[in-house]
């Protein structure tokens, strides 16, 4: 891990030396490479001749300030992140970063440890492009660095030595077979087929034809012999997605499967064995479905020996950039075109947004977007969201609002925390904020800050 953060390059533009030199030396604990600058114009020309993942820009500076260092940088070298460290009383200047590419923002005085927590949130994202660059089987990747998606890696890593049965559960569209896949290709059956059957996208008399297979003549058109899918399965995995919706017949015929390893053809009398793992998955709540005697209870706790359920992308929000990447990067190769860049601020409503169709919805989305986009760059422009979407489900800026809501609410917080931190001392908060009492007066107002929200 070290050796790989020493690959990942900071310049930090800073004039004033003592939080420069906190900066730096806070960042190469870490493992970070870092260098810096003592003013806009030097920082120029180090950017210049120095490849560099990460620059950190005051706003303030002699020479040239860091929002037209940052533009004139950013314009030369779009794939390069931007964190800019600016006063609170220039919260608009702030806005203006994130509208021109500015990955993100921290007001002074803040603490070291707030700046260690965004540059690694860049660092995870520019670490998670080298492994897609890299990596020569990308294509079942689990993707994202929150704490559900690395929980369900090590799920994976520990369920794929064994051949019990697991039951992965969540919303549509969040990646089940993805996971079930993962499962698969890490374990015992990787050298065996991975058969997939959807139990809800067929009539009970398919789905059984599709399971079981079927002699020749044993229902009209059945003009020759057809092996099922349990049968194929045999060495490898079945894969079973919306198991939720199979009939309850073919429930007791499964169960007699995953008891015996043997089963009959439809219109057939051999019994064939086969000796598959099996992987099932839903986006149904199967114990309710069981005391509704809608789903067999013998069958649910024959499936759900291990069980993986996955968060619906609104959960794991932290996955979204990682996520818009990758799946940039494998439309863009499909498309055969260059990967375009995303504006940050749009970047930031995409993982705002509530995304209710999940992953399927999200790669939808930006593979529609690349059909309009111009000059290879994703502008808000290109976005349009359903406003019923726009509840507000999170703390986090939401698709439709302008980015100074988002600061707006940022700003407030900051209001409170000081009233809070000098026991409503209005003049003292002004002074740990930086700003006159005047100032704050009217910020409070504006805010609609009360008393009680700040009182002890």
């Amino acid at each position: 891990m070290e050796l790989k953060k020493k690959q990942y390059k900071i310049l930090v533009v800073e004039d004033n030396i003592s939080l420069r030199s906190g900066i730096v030396a806070t960042l190469e604990k870490d493992g970070y490479s870092v260098d810096s600058a003592v003013d806009g114009e030097e920082g120029l020309t180090k950017s210049r001749t120095t490849l560099c993942n990460l620059m950190i820009t005051d706003i303030k500076m002699p020479k040239i300030d860091g929002l037209k260092l940052f533009k004139m940088v950013k314009s030369r070298f779009p794939a390069i992140d931007i964190i800019v460290i600016t006063a609170f009383a220039t919260v608009d200047i702030a806005v203006d970063a994130i509208k021109n590419g500015a990955e993100d923002f921290i007001t002074k005085p803040f603490p070291l440890a707030e700046l260690r927590t965004k540059v690694s949130a860049l660092y995870d994202r520019w670490e998670n492009r080298q492994k897609i660059t890299e990596s020569s089987s990308v294509s079942h990747q689990i993707i994202g660095n929150s704490e559900a998606t690395k929980k369900i890696r090590v799920l994976i890593q520990k369920v794929a030595g064994s051949d019990s049965p697991v039951l992965i559960t969540g919303e549509s569209g969040t990646g089940k077979e993805l996971v079930a896949r993962s499962i698969h290709e890490s374990g015992k059956t990787a050298n065996g087929p991975f058969i997939a059957v959807n139990c809800g996208a067929l009539t009970e008399s398919l789905l059984e034809s599709e399971l079981f297979g079927h002699e020749k003549g044993a229902f009209t058109g059945a003009i020759r012999a057809h092996a099922g899918k349990i049968e194929q399965a045999a060495g490898g995995t079945l894969f079973l997605d919306e198991i939720g919706d199979m009939p309850l017949n073919l429930q007791v015929k499964l169960l007699r499967v995953l008891q015996t390893k043997q089963f009959q053809r439809v219109g057939g009398e051999k019994f064939i064995h086969s000796n598959f793992r099996l992987i099932s998955a839903t986006n149904k709540d199967l114990e309710k479905a069981v005391k509704e005697k809608l789903f067999r209870s013998e069958l649910y706790y024959r499936i759900n020996v291990i069980p993986i359920h996955i968060p619906s992308l609104a959960q794991r929000r932290e996955d979204i950039p990682l996520l818009i990447d990758y799946i940039l990067q494998q439309r863009s190769k499909k498309l055969n075109r260059s990967i375009p860049r995303i504006q940050t601020n749009v970047l930031r409503k995409l993982q705002a947004y509530s995304w209710p169709g999940n992953v399927r919805e999200l790669e939808n989305f930006i593979e529609r977007a690349l059909v309009f986009i111009e000059d290879n760059i994703f502008t808000e422009e290109l976005f349009s969201f359903d406003e019923k979407c726009e509840a507000g489900e999170t703390d986090q800026p939401i698709p439709g609002r302008d980015m100074v809501d988002y600061i707006n609410k940022i700003e407030r917080e900051m209001i409170l925390t000081a009233l809070k931190d000098h026991h409503g001392t209005k003049q003292r908060a002004a002074d740990q904020l930086n700003i006159k009492a005047g100032t704050l007066y009217y910020k409070m107002e504006k805010y609609g800050i009360e008393e009680h929200e700040y009182e002890t």
